[in-house]
């Protein structure tokens, strides 16, 4: 298995339950890795996934806002999916930094690991 990955990505974004979030909006960090077959030698991008198309998912994805970040995991997951349908495996996390909870709390994360 060859795994191929992005790790903390950072991203302006106005994810979130409260109105206030979605006005402010917030700093999110997000890992992605994607797991595909690898018993083979890769001469060509063709053969891999190129990350910078998952980059190109999770940008579009984060700039949509949505009330839960396990929303957000789930969308990024199935487009990875549908654009290079050999991942045999996903993981994502996504980090909310400083969450408004009234506490000093470094960050939040909600993380999703598929197995296709």
């Amino acid at each position: 298995m060859l795994t191929i990955g992005l790790e903390h990505v950072h991203f302006r974004a106005f994810h979130g339950l409260y109105p206030e979030e979605r006005v402010i909006g917030n700093d999110f960090i997000i890992d992605v890795y994607v797991t595909i077959p690898g018993t083979t030698h890769i001469d060509s991008i063709r053969e891999t996934v190129n990350y910078q198309g998952i980059f190109t998912i999770v940008e579009q994805i984060m700039a949509v806002p949505q009330p839960l970040l396990e929303q957000v995991v789930y969308a990024i997951t199935d487009a990875i999916k549908l654009k290079y349908p050999e991942v045999q495996k996903s993981n994502v996390s996504l980090r909310k930094m400083n969450p408004p909870m009234g506490a000093s709390v470094r960050n939040s994360v909600v993380s999703l690991e598929k197995n296709y």
